[in-house]
């Protein structure tokens, strides 16, 4: 998979309780059950329960999450990604 522009992106997720995210342009809309932002990889939405965000740098593009994390899906339109877009986030796929 390609990075956009170069920039670098990531997402560090731990017992799917707490997020780390990089690369971070901007905090679209955030709830207790759904989180979208803007990367450098593309609109990313992350879903779950009790989801508080409890550290934000846009200056460096960084972003701490806690709370229960269901799922995280970027947007179809992720460019410079291979294959197409996928159904569902990757932690749906992989513990489906």
């Amino acid at each position: 998979m390609n990075e956009p522009a170069g920039k670098p992106f990531g997402l560090t997720l731990d017992r799917r309780e707490k997020a780390v995210l990089t690369g971070v342009t901007d905090v679209e809309r955030f709830d207790e059950g759904e989180v979208v932002l803007q990367t450098h990889g593309g609109r990313l939405t992350l879903t779950g329960s009790g989801l508080h965000v409890s550290s934000l740098q846009l200056e460096e593009g960084r972003l701490h999450l806690e709370g229960v994390i269901d799922s995280a899906s970027y947007d179809a339109a992720l460019h410079g990604c291979r294959g197409g877009a996928r159904k569902g986030g990757f932690l749906r796929r992989a513990l489906g």
